[in-house]
């Protein structure tokens, strides 16, 4: 007895069959890659930028160090001693009024510490400052009665990218058709302070800063096309005296 093989419209029906099975397959991996990869770079941006904070954080715990009382009475300490906060314009002869300053504002702080007291190279100027979607720090030698940010302008780089606290209306506009609720009061300032109680709301007055960064995923997602944006929070309390 002769055994019947395929014949070719079987063979056609289990080809296009096996097609679709695999373009379907095929098809996933794709989508799961694409997942993938966005899932890691909003990881990657989440991290970079909650590793900013902890910084910025850390700048803020140690301003003001070392303070004019941490030497002795008529030395001469020069870029030795650190304010809490660099302002401008007026530095340092005339504290001007939070607000009123080109800096600390809600988009530029300059932190006075010195960040390595064992090499006694005097204070640094530390500043952050959201230029456009980036949000730069550079640290410069203090220069005794120079301007903080025109000290700290050459060295400036870029920090923490995709930050959207500022954004432009159009792309505001897009991340509300996501998060309904963010920028309801117009852009979100990456700074804003609490005072010493019953002082006038001056730099050297600053005790905490409360810090905000709402940073932007790179790509929107695959399927949606919705943009990602991720807040993060926190609070830095300057721990050295008033001098």
């Amino acid at each position: 007895m002769r055994e019947r093989g395929f014949s070719i419209l079987e063979a056609l029906v289990v080809v296009g069959v096996f097609t679709v099975i695999t373009g379907a397959v095929f098809g996933l991996l794709d989508a799961s890659q694409q997942r993938y990869k966005m899932e890691a770079e909003f990881l990657d941006t989440f991290q970079g930028a909650r590793l900013a904070l902890e910084q910025i954080a850390r700048d803020v715990h140690t301003a003001g160090y070392p303070p004019g009382n941490a030497f002795a009475p008529g030395f001469n300490a020069g870029n030795r001693v650190a304010l809490p906060f660099g302002w401008s314009p007026g530095y340092p002869a005339a504290p001007c009024l939070v607000g009123a300053c080109a800096a600390p504002s809600g988009f530029d702080l300059v932190i006075e510490t010195d960040m390595d007291p064992r090499n006694n190279n005097g204070v640094e100027w530390v500043r952050y400052r959201l230029n456009g979607m980036t949000l730069e720090r550079g640290v410069a030698s203090k220069v005794v009665g120079a301007d903080p940010l025109a000290t700290t302008a050459g060295a400036m780089v870029p920090y923490v990218e995709n930050v959207v606290n500022n954004a432009n209306g159009a792309l505001r506009g897009a991340i509300q058709a996501s998060y309904p609720g963010m920028f309801a009061n117009g852009p979100v300032p990456v700074f804003t302070y609490q005072f010493e109680a019953g002082q006038p709301n001056q730099p050297s007055n600053i005790r905490e800063v409360n810090i905000t960064l709402l940073v932007m995923a790179p790509n929107a997602d695959p399927r949606t096309g919705q943009l990602r944006v991720v807040t993060l929070t926190g609070r830095a309390r300057r721990i050295n005296p008033n001098q």
